[in-house]
């Protein structure tokens, strides 16, 4: 059994590691190992539209995060080891969908493990890691709002310096997706007939610099290829401002999209501006942003990723074809109000102007999402933490939807080095 396999090599690595560390060898001065235990409920009720008219499903995951140091010398060495594990409770073959567990034809496994594994090199202020990635760059985000995290296989090249220059370089062929069973290769989201198809592509390289001179300014740029399909730039430019009462954080993208080569895809051509300005007082925090897509198609985004931009919602993307869209946000961190472990969010995003190739007239939309979370203060219970998602989407081009998820978290750190 696969899970068997998976939970044996993950023993396997911590027992190796151990006996490292009773040899006293430096390969583990900066290690750590953490567990995290998620409990996931999910369900999205479809409110119109013809086909499923549920997904619901429930489950309990577990992801280890082991990280070693390097090992001496003008060249560190090292390895960091991910295991991933879910286990179905309850869900229908007819109600699958969710992405919290992976299924194929026979409907969702009962039971999936894997581990993804990253050797890195490190000399001076460069690092080099080959294996497994959770990508985190503007052109190219991992889903990480399931169970398991989405996972690309390739190499890592990146730079820092103290002057607060950084460079990076990212070459990836293959993705594991959230609720996959098994690597494949590359393509586009193609959500609402967007695009001509969802072919494959043999790579997605990713060319990016940031310039952070102090904590209130940072300037990134990105420069990334799927190959035969789409080339894509990004600028960000952030800046933040100390005020006599809070703090005020201002943040400017403009994505520029377009087929390239053989456009396997068909004719892509997008320009996004977003905006972000938020202020921040007392725990508090409020924010307006907008997106606004210009050009003769949506903008595109890695298949099984999230789209990288402000109005990305856990619904919905706002990415379609001459899209607008604005949002209105409040944050709340209980710290700050003497209720320390509360974190609650409210938002409004709502968008009009849309030209879907599945709609003739203007496309209109919005959503309305509220976050509640709590971590455990006392000694006992400090590692658990539960959080209640509530979305609730409407549209007149796409199904209109409500959403609830339920995680409970446990995350505790296993192991950590000496270093």
């Amino acid at each position: 059994m696969k899970l068997a396999r998976t939970s044996s090599f993950i023993c396997l690595g911590l027992a190796s590691a151990s006996a490292l560390a009773a040899d006293g060898q430096g390969f583990l001065a900066g290690a750590s190992a953490d567990l995290t235990a998620t409990n996931f409920y999910y369900n999205r009720d479809f409110r119109s539209g013809s086909g499923q008219g549920k997904r619901e499903e429930w489950a309990q995951g577990f992801l280890l995060d082991a990280r070693s140091g390097y090992t001496p010398g003008v060249i560190g060495f090292g390895i960091d080891v991910l295991g991933l594990a879910d286990f179905k409770l309850d869900g229908l073959r007819s109600e699958v969908g969710t992405g919290i567990l992976p299924y194929d034809e026979d409907g969702a496994r009962s039971a999936f493990g894997r581990i993804a594994v990253t050797g890195k090199a490190k000399a001076g202020p460069a690092e080099l890691r080959v294996g497994s990635h959770i990508a985190s760059d503007l052109l190219l985000k991992s889903n990480t709002s399931r169970l398991l995290p989405q996972t690309f296989e390739g190499a890592t090249l990146g730079a820092r310096w103290g002057s607060g220059l950084e460079l990076g370089y990212s070459r990836f062929d293959r993705s594991w997706y959230r609720d996959g069973t098994e690597r494949v290769d590359l393509t586009i989201t193609n959500k609402d007939r967007r695009f001509s198809g969802t072919p494959e592509s043999d790579g997605f390289q990713l060319f990016s610099a940031s310039w952070a001179p102090d904590d209130r300014f940072k300037l990134h740029v990105e420069h990334g290829e799927l190959r035969d399909l789409y080339r894509q730039q990004v600028a960000s430019v952030q800046f933040k401002q100390p005020l006599p009462l809070g703090k005020l954080s201002t943040e400017v993208r403009y994505y520029v999209s377009d087929d390239v080569g053989p456009a396997l895809a068909g004719v892509i051509d997008n320009r996004a501006l977003n905006g972000l300005v938020a202020w921040q007082h007392a725990g508090q925090e409020f924010a307006v942003m907008w997106q606004d897509m210009r050009g003769d198609t949506a903008m595109p985004f890695v298949g099984g990723t999230d789209g990288n931009v402000f109005n990305w919602t856990f619904i919905n993307d706002f990415m379609e074809r001459d899209e607008r869209s604005w949002q209105l946000r409040y944050q709340l961190d209980g710290k700050q109000i003497n209720v320390p472990g509360l974190k609650f969010l409210l938002r409004y995003v709502k968008g009009d102007n849309a030209r879907p190739a599945t709609f003739s007239g203007e496309g209109r939309q919005w959503q309305r999402d509220f976050e509640i979370g709590y971590t455990f203060q006392s000694e006992a219970l400090k590692h658990l933490s539960i959080r209640w998602r509530n979305g609730f989407f409407r549209s007149n081009y796409q199904r209109d939807a409500e959403e609830n998820r339920v995680m409970v978290v446990y995350d505790v750190p296993l192991w950590a080095g000496q270093g």
